[in-house]
């Protein structure tokens, strides 16, 4: 035969006088086991209720009875109901909680069991409220919170900004096995507890959250009293000076009394319930006022010494006009300086960037397209000059550089003195040279010979003749040139042109 089990809750939570089902099933349902009962019963092994297919149901428990009990399905009058045993609770009550075994009797696998455990709970009602004491330095109850009537009892505590405990009690709730759990919240009741709002929280396992209630506490205190509206200005033939009695009291105050402390009262003063009025100050005035603020509770007192000057005091508006414009000029000081320094980022953060973008130019190709040189005059190349050098040397002189998009002149002329050339020098122009545009103007010299030789060999005349030409148009070639070759070079054929001078 296949083996079978029984499936029920580890536990059932039930509300006190509510109504709730047990579950119980043999599985797997099949028809080769054959059940011949089904029976629940406490864990003392008190039955509680029975179910023969032939026999029908039976309740054997007195406080069992079948108008708190039945069976779900089972005896329904169909055999595939044995395999279902719920068991129901109606009017539950505390003394039904406990373990409950639901029991198959089978064939030929035998008894097969089940444990339940049934809770009994119950929803407690929740209140919470101020307790008003009076003013005093040992710490008594200041507010109260009572849940009652719960199962099992429910948790209290409390959410405040005082310094103070909570002590608890318990005692049974309205119902039979219910629990009513009370907190006092306590602390020193001062004057500036009154008024102060705390919370109790109450937490029970019915509850999906906790309750929060809030409590304003009420402390009775005798008056705590101020005066207010003396601005050390007070001089002679000021009108409607007033001083104002400010109280704070619970309860509020049932009298106001002005008084001085010499006793004598000006005539000008005149008494307005909180309010003293003074029509016009004199030399009566220069006293020390008191007011006395009386309730229920006790009495208090403040005093508020009046200095009477002959003259108004400007000095104390300067000072006073003198702190606002400090003030001020301090608001605009640091709205200034908050100014620069956002202007100082803001630069510095630009600085940043711009040289980061400048090193990314760097890396990369250039992002700029480069602008389009001007066209120039192509540069004609002079003819070569003849120079009798020994051996022929070719030295092509170079003509100033012109811009073709500039006409000559707006151009300024170069500022140089040109060596004339052999051809200007001796009249003629040597075979094969040509004119390159307008004739450079040579101041005028001696007669020019028509080749030059630097031959060692030539006579002592001619370059005595020459160093003194040079010299006439050009000032500066002594001082560049050299001396000439020693004897020691005489006959070596040492050759040095002139054209590295010029």
């Amino acid at each position: 035969a296949q083996d079978v089990r029984v499936q029920v809750l580890p536990e059932v939570r039930g509300r006190l006088g509510g109504t709730v089902e047990l579950p119980c099933h043999l599985l797997p349902p099949t028809s080769e086991v054959r059940i011949s009962q089904v029976t629940w019963q406490r864990l003392d092994a008190a039955a509680v209720a029975a179910f023969h297919p032939s026999y029908g149901v039976h309740y054997p428990s007195p406080q069992s009875s079948k108008e708190r009990l039945s069976f779900v399905r089972a005896g329904q009058g169909a055999k595939a109901d044995l395999w279902d045993a719920t068991l129901a609770f109606q009017g539950l009550m505390v003394e039904d909680e406990g373990n409950y075994t639901c029991e198959f009797a089978t064939f030929p696998n035998g008894t097969r069991r089940g444990v339940t455990w049934l809770k009994v709970i119950a929803q407690p009602q929740n209140r919470a409220e101020a307790q008003e004491v009076t003013f005093s330095l040992e710490p008594m109850p200041v507010a109260r919170c009572v849940s009652s009537g719960g199962r099992p009892p429910a948790r209290i505590t409390w959410i405040s900004t005082l310094e103070g405990e909570a002590r608890e009690s318990q005692e049974p709730g309205p119902l039979p096995g219910t629990v009513t759990v009370t907190s006092r919240y306590t602390s020193v009741p001062l004057g500036q507890v009154d008024g102060v709002t705390i919370t109790c929280k109450v937490e029970h396992e019915t509850l999906e959250e906790p309750v929060l209630l809030p409590v304003t506490l009420s402390v009775r205190y005798p008056p705590e009293v101020s005066i207010s509206g003396y601005d050390d200005n007070w001089y002679l033939g000021r009108s409607e000076a007033t001083l104002m009695c400010n109280v704070r009291s619970n309860p509020e105050p049932t009298g106001y009394d002005w008084s001085t402390i010499s006793g004598t009262f000006p005539a000008s003063a005149v008494v307005q319930g909180p309010q003293l009025l003074v029509h016009s100050v004199d030399r009566l005035v220069n006293t020390t006022f008191i007011c006395t603020v009386t309730n229920a509770v006790g009495t208090g007192r403040a005093e508020q010494l009046v200095l009477v000057r002959e003259m108004p005091n400007t000095a104390g508006a300067g000072a006073t006009g003198g702190i606002i414009g400090v003030f001020i000029a301090a608001i605009i000081a640091t709205a200034v300086a908050a100014t620069g320094i956002l202007i100082c980022r803001q630069q510095q953060k630009e600085q940043r960037l711009q040289g980061a973008e400048e090193e990314d130019d760097l890396e990369g190709p250039p992002s700029y397209k480069p602008p389009t040189p001007k066209a120039k005059l192509e540069e004609p190349e002079m003819p070569s000059q003849l120079f009798t050098l020994g051996a022929s040397e070719h030295s092509p002189l170079k003509t100033p550089y012109f811009d073709a998009g500039i006409s000559c002149a707006e151009q300024e002329m170069p500022r140089y003195h040109e060596l004339p050339t052999l051809e200007e020098r001796s009249g003629p122009l040597l075979l094969g040279a040509t004119s390159l545009g307008s004739p450079v103007l040579v101041p005028p010299g001696p007669p020019t010979v028509e080749e030059v030789s630097l031959d060692l060999d030539e006579d002592e005349e001619e370059e005595e003749e020459e160093e003194d030409y040079l010299d006439k148009i050009n000032p500066i070639y002594d001082a560049l040139s050299y001396p000439s070759p020693t004897d020691s070079y005489q006959g070596k054929g040492f050759v040095v042109s002139r054209a590295m001078y010029v």
